[in-house]
């Protein structure tokens, strides 16, 4: 049989082919939507009493949104307030607490339950009742959240409420509207801010920070190197706030700063999501955050809910907002500050993100019988998800997380620990962490579950760990989450290893005690973010400097570059192309890290590359020291190149040492 020709076997893609390709995704996604076992198929959320009246709070920061909502909750005697924090909840719950009284109001979170049977409950969102007289959902625009908005998604779709008020931004409006388009009448009350907030014109030094003042910084690691670093001009009076402490220990670092007892308050983001303090000013060390993938600048709407904390309503004057100077590795952007500040105020929209809301599968929605059946099941939805939702105001959500939980625990159900299906969605649907490494975790809370279940014995120290004796913040830290995590098992699988929730939420209350003792001396015995080699300042998350990073083995720390005389275009250190000095670009002379007199080479040197025609130098021959590292520009601490650095003999391609095209 004689082999088809290779023209034969090519095959040339065709705008006809691209159709068909559509099709028979079209026709897929058509056939998803018949293998559904009979009344298993699902249906899109919705509810069954629609809501009579629906208000939405629309704002900048600092507006008496909530206030005005509170008020309503409290007229009524009888709702939920839900919010994405659990400071919020605790915020909320007690305010209605001094003004209703006790056993009026119960708080609801996902490690803390008081009165939850209370005729006003204040909760986060995952723990709020799915029916009721009011609601009061603060932070709506999370419904755009592509972690968390689901939950904001389905509570709005199916809340069965008689009135609902939705507090947001007003960039949100298009977001939520359609979400409740079943309401019997809705209402918009756009509110102004109550106070003025103005843009500081120049950077504040340590020195100069006043009393009453938030310093924004966006990882543990530099709000303890930034709070060192303010601690000497105000010793004992600056405090830290950030994600990892324990809930206690933020309520009482915040109720510290309430009372005055901290003057200055060094904070990550958490403060800007609606928690109050009696700041006059709010000053940003830094304008980037890493965000789980990238290390990007803020939106201007993430610096405007931090800038919006800076002269509260009823708490402070007017407020002000800056940047931090004088920190070694940071370097704040004072636009961004300033274009945070103009959304503050609500003179500028912001650039909130237009994501549609997404919706999550419940259990009931995928039709499997079995968890073996739970990934394809899964799967299956999400096909289904995208064309049910295609002409509606939501997008399915990224059930990839579910499946890959599902996988992880498959291997564990053979056995004595096979179990029921509605187990294995409660362990999938934990809230805790599934990345590396807390992955390990996850899985080792899980194994203890069936265990228990199995009516296997369960080691203790498995599932709560003891204690620490360490000294240090970080360890007890450490041992508070993992408190936090055995709360959030022991809440749907109570008795694992003989323990109950309380029994965690003591270990972390001892936990956040010791936190705040220790934490005054973790500020002040952290020093300012220095090289390990020479001892130049550098930003909290490097542990060398670059001209440490980027030397040779070998060559001593003190040999550094010599510093950069001037930014002309010509005879100085230029980004640009440029002649003499260091260089960073294409210049001639000097030492260069782009195409100059000093990079180029005739064959395999110490770089151990081959030659390239950007090697040549400026008067068009090869230089025999372009593979030297100690001769390739910045970083090289190399200094000045070999030989005579002077004029280039030779003009090249009209880059020359100043001019127009000498530098840019």
């Amino acid at each position: 049989m004689t082999p088809p020709s290779p023209t034969a076997r090519r095959r040339v893609r065709t705008p006809g082919d691209r159709t068909s390709a559509q099709a028979t995704r079209n026709r897929a996604e058509r056939t998803a939507q018949q293998t559904w076992v009979d009344g298993a198929e699902p249906a899109l959320p919705v509810r069954t009493a629609r809501p009579e009246h629906v208000v939405f709070h629309l704002g900048p920061t600092n507006s008496g949104k909530t206030y005005e909502s509170l008020q309503a909750l409290a007229a009524a005697g009888s709702g939920v307030y839900a919010a994405p924090l659990r400071q919020l909840a605790h915020e909320a719950y007690a305010k209605l607490t001094a003004q209703l009284g006790p056993g009026k109001v119960g708080l609801s979170t996902g490690e803390e339950e008081i009165d939850p049977h209370a005729p006003i409950v204040c909760c986060t969102v995952e723990k709020a009742p799915p029916r009721g007289e009011l609601l009061v959902l603060d932070e709506s625009h999370w419904v755009a959240d592509p972690d968390r908005g689901h939950h904001w998604a389905r509570l709005l779709l199916t809340g069965e409420y008689r009135e609902m008020h939705l507090i947001s931004a007003a960039e949100a409006l298009l977001l939520l509207k359609p979400l409740v388009a079943d309401a019997e009448q809705v209402v918009v009350v756009n509110h102004k801010r109550l106070s003025r907030l103005d843009v500081l014109p120049a950077p504040v030094k340590p020195a100069q920070v006043r009393e009453q003042t938030l310093v924004v910084a966006f990882s543990r690691k530099t709000v303890y190197s930034v709070a060192a670093q303010l601690d000497p001009h105000r010793s004992g009076k600056v405090g830290v706030l950030y994600g990892a402490l324990p809930p206690a220990t933020r309520r009482d670092v915040i109720a510290r700063f309430t009372r005055g007892e901290l003057e200055v308050l060094v904070t990550t983001d958490v403060i800007g999501h609606g928690i109050n303090v009696p700041a006059t000013t709010v000053l940003f060390a830094e304008t980037q955050k890493f965000d789980g993938t990238e290390m990007r600048p803020l939106r201007t709407w993430e610096a405007a809910q931090i800038a919006g904390r800076a002269g509260r309503y009823g708490l402070t004057g007017h407020g002000q907002v800056g940047v931090l100077g004088g920190i070694a590795g940071l370097k704040p952007m004072p636009s961004l500050v300033a274009a945070g500040a103009a959304v503050a105020r609500g003179d500028v929209m912001s650039d909130l993100p237009n994501r549609k809301p997404r919706l999550r599968p419940e259990l009931e929605d995928l039709g499997a019988f079995e968890a073996v059946d739970l990934p394809e099941a899964l799967m299956r939805w999400s096909v289904w998800a995208r064309t049910a939702t295609r002409t509606e105001a939501m997008t399915p959500d990224d059930v990839s997380g579910l499946v890959l939980r599902v996988h992880a625990l498959l291997p564990m159900l053979r056995g004595p620990l096979a179990t029921d299906l509605w187990t294995v969605w409660r362990l999938v649907n934990l809230a805790i962490d599934h990345d590396p490494p807390r992955k390990v975790r996850w899985l080792a809370l899980a194994r203890a579950a069936l265990q228990h279940q199995a009516g296997l014995a369960v080691s203790r120290e498995l599932v709560l760990p003891a204690v620490p004796r360490g000294t240090t913040v970080q360890e007890y830290e450490a041992a508070a989450a993992q408190a936090r995590e055995a709360q959030t098992l022991l809440r749907s699988f109570p008795g694992v290893a003989g323990l109950t929730s309380e029994d965690a939420a003591e270990v972390e209350e001892l936990c956040a005690n010791r936190i705040t003792e220790l934490l005054p001396d973790a500020i002040a015995l952290t020093g300012a973010a220095r090289c390990t080699s020479c001892g130049v300042g550098i930003a909290p998350w490097f542990t060398t400097c670059r001209d440490c990073g980027t030397r040779p083995s070998g060559r001593p720390s003190s040999d550094r570059r010599p510093p950069r005389a001037s930014s002309g275009r010509s005879g100085g250190t230029s980004s640009g192309r440029g002649a003499g000095g260091t260089s960073s670009g294409r210049g001639a002379g000097g030492t260069s890290s782009g195409r100059g007199a000093a990079a180029s080479s005739a064959g395999r040197g110490a770089g151990g590359r081959k030659p390239r025609k950007s090697d040549v130098g400026a008067g068009g021959r090869t230089d025999p020291n372009a593979f030297d590292r100690s001769a390739r520009g910045r970083g090289s601490d190399a200094g000045p190149p070999h030989g005579d650095s002077a004029r280039p003999k030779h003009r090249r391609r009209g880059r020359s040492a100043g001019g127009p095209t000498g530098a840019r």
